[in-house]
């Protein structure tokens, strides 16, 4: 009779054998790269430029002696004000300002989120930029020239492995529910 070989006990590969990004225990999610941190901050700089930028446009289109300099779509125009043309630039004005700030925003805390569509998003952001410099002042090209930097970071090697990482720890399948087989109602035996 031969008695069988026992086997050796293995650990699991560790995953940094395996090529698998270290997830956050505290937060479950990857450890962000530099520029992604560094793409969320200049977002949000970029859309508070913009948001200066109308803040701006705004006070001086409150005074009527400013409001004909107030914006270059104003000064193009030439609106009476008070009258149903400069209300009605008034609120496309705001309504993109609300676009574009938002755009630069969403463009950086979605690339801080992990999703890949946030590369696209970047760029666009920065030609709501150039459309809002063009539309009220000079004063808004740092916030394309943040954009710009932004949609560059994210599409760096680190960026883009950031967002895989992403993408693979969203496919996984969380575990599913598993219903326990019985279920004691009442005080537990071991309390009676």
């Amino acid at each position: 009779m031969t008695t069988p070989t026992p086997e050796i006990a293995t650990l699991p590969p560790l995953p940094a054998l395996r090529g698998d990004r270290p997830v956050s225990s505290r937060t479950g999610e990857p450890p962000r790269p530099w520029p992604i941190v560094t793409g969320l901050v200049l977002s949000m700089v970029a859309a508070a430029v913009i948001v200066g930028v109308y803040s701006h446009h705004w006070w001086l289109a409150a005074h009527p002696d400013t409001y004909l300099s107030s914006a270059q779509v104003i000064s193009w125009l030439d609106p009476d004000p008070g009258k149903w043309l400069s209300l009605t630039i008034e609120t496309g004005l705001a309504c993109f300002a609300l676009v574009a700030a938002g755009a630069c925003g969403v463009s950086g805390f979605q690339a801080w989120n992990g999703w890949s569509w946030s590369r696209f998003a970047g760029p666009v952001a920065a030609l709501l930029s150039a459309v809002a410099a063009m539309l009220f002042s000079w004063w808004a090209w740092p916030a394309i020239v943040l954009m710009a930097l932004v949609s560059i970071s994210s599409w760096l090697p680190s960026s883009r492995s950031y967002f895989d990482h992403w993408q693979r720890l969203r496919a996984a399948r969380p575990q599913p529910y598993r219903r326990p087989e019985r279920i004691f109602y009442g005080r537990l035996p071991r309390y009676r």
